[in-house]
């Protein structure tokens, strides 16, 4: 038996969305990669985008301890074991990007609501690092530069409504 490795990325316009912030994967799969138009097999390289999903193949291995050792080539640290079994037959294994699950950008807004903006850079730039600190120790991620543009937003708009 074969196994192969095939990444699946989301590359459309919503990719920070509660649907779509946690979809790109690595599957180890038993049924051969193929491209999407002409179905032929095709153990590297891309195969093919269809619906905002683009589709790349990453080889072929002769045992599964093989196709996870390509994964942490691949990924390095940065990747989990998605512990939901797929919906796809011959799907044997899913790996996602990321030591911890992303947070939306819908959820991290809703996160913030509560949160008191500094009015001034250095202490706004300050908080977004401890704020990303407590979502790691929360389990989830959200890098210091999506909170910091968040908070950024949030004074922005407290600013534009004194101004009213």
């Amino acid at each position: 038996m074969k196994f192969y490795i095939e990444e699946i990325r989301y590359c459309g316009p919503d990719g920070r969305t509660d649907k779509y912030i946690d979809f790109d994967r690595l599957e180890i799969t038993t049924k051969p990669t193929r491209t999407n138009m002409t179905g032929e097999v095709c153990p590297y390289g891309w195969l093919g985008t269809y619906g905002d999903v683009a589709r790349y193949a990453h080889g072929v291995y002769d045992s599964l301890a093989a196709a996870d050792y390509a994964i942490q080539n691949l990924l390095g640290d940065e990747y989990r074991l998605d512990n939901e079994p797929s919906e796809f037959p011959g799907v044997l294994a899913v790996y996602r990007f990321g030591r911890l699950p992303p947070m939306s950008d819908e959820t991290l807004g809703i996160w913030l609501q509560d949160v008191d903006v500094p009015s001034d850079d250095a202490a706004l730039r300050r908080q977004a690092k401890d704020l990303a600190s407590e979502l790691e120790d929360m389990g989830v991620t959200a890098s210091v530069k999506r909170i910091r543009e968040c908070l950024e937003s949030l004074r922005d708009d407290a600013r534009a409504e004194l101004e009213d």
